[in-house]
């Protein structure tokens, strides 16, 4: 009987770890596998808070800090061996997002294919809507990775709208 407790008491901490670990609403806006078809999470989502930050992009977290960084959230995607990364930052407030999209794409043609303002090439979305700024990477360039990066991105743009519309009700 004590063997059987302690059992199911190991899994009872197994099972609040792992629970407490996707519990941060930031995950939640991270597209399921098979978004788009064919393509699949690799690996665990990880997720950066405060001068966390500095160990994922050092030497360029400062710019983010500077405008009120919150938490990054980050998931690689894969089919086969070709990889997409996206990035969520969570800003203090819009204006913090807008100020590191203005930094980030001065010069170039900005449009609003996704949020409220975005910036495309082959290799990368990078949007902004609300206290959010979202990046896609990929080191390829062909139309099917241009094509999972756009449906990545409207993933995430619908689930940051939706959430919009809930916090302004």
């Amino acid at each position: 009987m004590k063997k059987r407790m302690r059992r199911v008491c190991g899994f009872m901490l197994l099972l609040g770890a792992a629970t407490a670990a996707w519990a941060d609403p930031l995950l939640a806006l991270l597209p399921n596998n098979g978004v788009p078809s064919g393509w699949a999470r690799r690996g665990e989502p990880l997720l950066f808070a405060g001068s966390e930050l500095y160990r994922h992009i050092d030497g360029g977290a400062e710019l983010y800090h500077r405008h009120g960084f919150e938490r990054l959230a980050v998931q690689d995607y894969a089919k086969g061996s070709h990889d997409v990364r996206v990035e969520i930052y969570k800003m203090n407030d819009p204006d913090g997002s807008e100020a590191v999209f203005g930094e980030m794409t001065a010069g170039l043609a900005v449009q609003a294919s996704f949020g409220t303002a975005c910036v495309l090439d082959d290799y990368q979305v990078l949007f902004r809507r609300g206290a959010f700024l979202v990046s896609l990477t990929t080191y390829e360039k062909s139309p099917e990775f241009s094509a999972a990066m756009a449906a990545l991105a409207g993933r995430i743009d619908w689930a940051l709208s939706a959430l919009e519309a809930s916090e302004s009700r």
